[in-house]
């Protein structure tokens, strides 16, 4: 089969183990050799970054995820605004420390990259003050690379 060279890649993913539901998303992806790179941040999908490598599978003309061949080093943050009144300030506090902020998916809900290089503790530090004050909620997908640096 001829791979284009840019795709639309399917995402699919449970937000809950224990639930029989299974939520779909797509994210637009660039061949690279004989895998595909993420260009673009799933705003849903727990297990999976911006600039990451990865296998597809084609199933009746869509390109699905297959398995992830390597990590970019990337992290992603999801975040959901409980007090609308504090969305701008943690916007600008996430990009001051350097975060990509996806503002498009909800009005309440943040999309947020953390590049390999940045320091994780500093925004995990500030994601928790957010969550005690009862700002937000949120769920990371750590990349190995600052899994390893808290």
């Amino acid at each position: 089969m001829n791979y284009p060279d840019k795709i639309e890649l399917v995402l699919t993913y449970k937000h809950d183990p224990d639930d029989t539901d299974i939520f779909t998303e797509k994210v637009k992806a660039e061949r690279v050799g004989e895998y595909y790179k993420l260009v673009q941040v799933p705003a849903f999908a727990p297990n999976i970054a911006y600039g990451d490598i990865v296998k597809v599978e084609v199933d009746d003309g869509e390109f699905h995820f297959d398995e992830l061949i390597e990590e970019s080093g990337f992290s992603v943050v999801q975040i959901v605004i409980w007090k609308q009144e504090s969305k701008y300030r943690i916007i600008s506090t996430l990009d001051d420390l350097g975060c990509g902020v996806n503002t498009n998916v909800a009005d309440n809900y943040l999309v947020i990259s953390v590049p390999s290089q940045l320091l994780y503790q500093p925004i995990l530090s500030f994601l928790l003050t957010e969550h005690s004050i009862e700002n937000i909620d949120f769920r990371d997908c750590r990349s190995k690379v600052h899994a390893s640096n808290l």
